[in-house]
């Protein structure tokens, strides 16, 4: 037994380091991040930050996409009157224009999901709705040398029907188709405008299951826009994969790629490559990473010099940062 003496010292002892605690601050810790989901971003010239619009990976009929943009260190709202709310929709950033251009997409109406072809163009003032494409969802936009907006893949609306192959451009605020032959059509696929070589890189993505087949053709390809036509580049380099991330090195002149999918929900890469408009190189990886992300956002940041990657199933929404060397949790 411990005397009466030994016993009050103790208690008062260790009133004492409550008080005390109580008095410290709290840890530090990350700065909290929305629920991106399915979310698309770009790098806004004129705010000279990453902006992301999205947000649940389920938008219900009704809503609108919030829109976001990135400091440095914390996700600060721009605005939740953006485009009606969706998901595995699909945006550019025109940098003459100062505006980006949001299409396609889905959301739930009811019970049920809806594909649509809406588009838009305009920034966190406002959006203007312009002409609508053919309804699909899981497609690409991406910005061209020339002003304008390539549009390429998606699973169309009727799910039945062969996945597009063709090639439009937003040209006046009207789609034009400039190409019938190129990549297979596919969607979940990552496309990045090369600045230092004026040249729009395609990589991978996955296509539909040829008649009477079960399993889906995943693609290792790389083609090359140059304006007015495609040309494959290569055929090997990195693991054919889909819903990867992507984004061009403005700095280093390089397209980054990091993680996907190499099968439906089977196999998960956490690999790293750059593109030099000859080939692609791994990266070896250092130090932690961001691991498995299924489809997320990546985007250059062009005011900081750091490539910036937030959400993707498979993760947490967290944002990491990647700035030439090394990736680092913000």
């Amino acid at each position: 037994m411990i005397s009466h003496k030994l016993a009050t010292f103790i208690a008062l002892t260790s009133l004492a380091v409550i008080a005390a605690q109580a008095q410290m601050p709290a840890p530090a810790t990350k700065a909290a991040t929305p629920e991106f989901g399915h979310a698309v971003g770009y790098f806004d010239t004129r705010l000279k930050r990453v902006v992301i619009i999205g947000g649940p990976g389920d938008p219900v009929d009704g809503g609108r996409d919030r829109m976001w943009s990135w400091s440095g260190t914390t996700w600060e709202p721009l605005t939740a009157t953006g485009p009606i709310g969706r998901t595995n929709g699909a945006a550019a950033y025109v940098r003459s224009r100062g505006q980006a251009v949001v299409a396609g997409g889905a959301r739930k109406t009811g019970e049920r999901w809806a594909t649509f072809g809406d588009a838009w163009i305009g920034d966190a003032p406002g959006w203007e709705a312009i002409a609508d494409i053919s309804p699909r969802d899981h497609h690409v936009l991406v910005e061209t040398r020339d002003g304008g907006v390539l549009m390429f893949g998606g699973i169309p609306a009727d799910r039945s029907a062969a996945w597009p192959a063709e090639t439009f451009e937003l040209r006046n605020n009207t789609w034009v188709r400039v190409a019938t032959d190129g990549p297979a059509g596919r969607a979940r696929l990552a496309m990045a405008l090369d600045r230092k070589r004026n040249e729009i890189v395609l990589f991978g993505g996955v296509g539909a299951a040829p008649a009477g087949a079960r399993e889906q053709p995943f693609f290792a390809d790389t083609w090359l826009w140059n304006g007015s036509a495609w040309r494959k580049a290569a055929d090997t380099g990195p693991r054919g994969r889909y819903a990867h991330g992507m984004a061009f090195d403005e700095k280093r002149g390089v397209v980054l790629m990091y993680s996907g999918a190499a099968a439906h929900k089977n196999a998960p890469l956490t690999d790293m490559w750059q593109w030099d408009g000859k080939q692609w190189t791994e990266i070896v990886l250092t130090g932690p990473t961001p691991g498995y992300r299924y489809q997320p956002v990546m985007v250059y940041d062009a005011a900081r010099d750091r490539t910036v990657l937030v959400g993707g199933t498979g993760g947490a929404s967290d944002t990491w940062e990647w700035d030439g060397a090394r990736w680092s949790l913000k």
